[in-house]
């Protein structure tokens, strides 16, 4: 073989582990649900926030238009989709490893984070202001 052909060869071997390795890294995307944010990380190193107060819906329909942060391949079993209140790709779709059990510790978050933010408001009734 000439020099010519062997870098061909090497050039479509490099494109194939290039290939792999970038599908491979796809499966090492985690979830994270913190006392603020739902926390995406890739190789242990974070990329993406979402706050649980801009957090809408948790649901599995399927979107077409959507951010996504999938960490399983070719698994549409494990979808859910996170529609937020704000942004501009309002959807957010993650594949978690048991996805009932996150989508119910996502909503229990947010919920309990919108909760706290309510309490912050005066009681008594909302539209009754300065009766006296």
């Amino acid at each position: 073989m000439n020099g010519f052909l062997i870098q061909i060869l090497l050039f479509t071997l490099g494109i194939f582990a290039a290939a792999g390795l970038l599908l491979w890294s796809a499966t090492t995307i985690r979830y994270r649900v913190t006392e603020r944010h739902l926390r995406i990380s890739w190789l242990g190193l974070p990329l993406r926030w979402v706050r649980l107060e801009n957090i809408k819906h948790v649901g599995n329909r399927p979107v077409f238009w959507a951010e996504r942060w999938p960490s399983a391949l070719f698994d549409s079993h494990r979808m859910l989709v996170i529609r937020r209140r704000r942004g501009l790709f309002r959807n957010l779709v993650i594949t978690p490893q048991y996805p009932f059990e996150f989508k119910a510790a996502l909503e229990r978050a947010s919920q309990s984070k919108l909760g706290k933010s309510n309490d912050s408001a005066p009681h008594g009734n909302p539209t009754a202001k300065n009766a006296a």
